[in-house]
This record gives C-alpha cells, sequence and structure tokens, in this order.
C-alpha cells in the first residue's frame, strides 16, 4: 500500500493549478480546526500529506 504522502502527489499531477490552490486554501482552514487532537490523528496526517503534495506540485510547476 502506497502511504498517504505517494497517494497525493500521485493525485496532484492530475490536477490543474486553480484545483492544487483551491485544495491548499481549504486545508489552511481546515487544519486549526484540529488543532486539539494528538499531530497523529489520521485525519491531520492526511490533511499534511495533501499539503506536502500539492505545495511540491506547484513548485514543480513553476519551476522554483
Amino acid at each position: 500500500m502506497p502511504s498517504l504522502l505517494a497517494t497525493y502527489e500521485e493525485k496532484a499531477k492530475t490536477m490543474d493549478t486553480h484545483s492544487l490552490i483551491f485544495a491548499l486554501d481549504d486545508i489552511r482552514e481546515t487544519l486549526p480546526l484540529w488543532r486539539d487532537e494528538p499531530a497523529d490523528h489520521p485525519y491531520q496526517r492526511k490533511l499534511y500529506a495533501e499539503w506536502d503534495a500539492y505545495v511540491v506540485e506547484l513548485q514543480k510547476r513553476r519551476g522554483v
């Protein structure tokens, strides 16, 4: 089974730039709602894996 990060890296490759930006905005809004949960909560792990994959994909597209 692939890691969460690998899963979202593959998904990010198929998303257009606007969708990636929208997803990052959504994650930025959602994470503070989970601040009282343990850092290893499965949903937080999912959000951070998405965040990392989408940021890296945008950086690749912008040549950063």
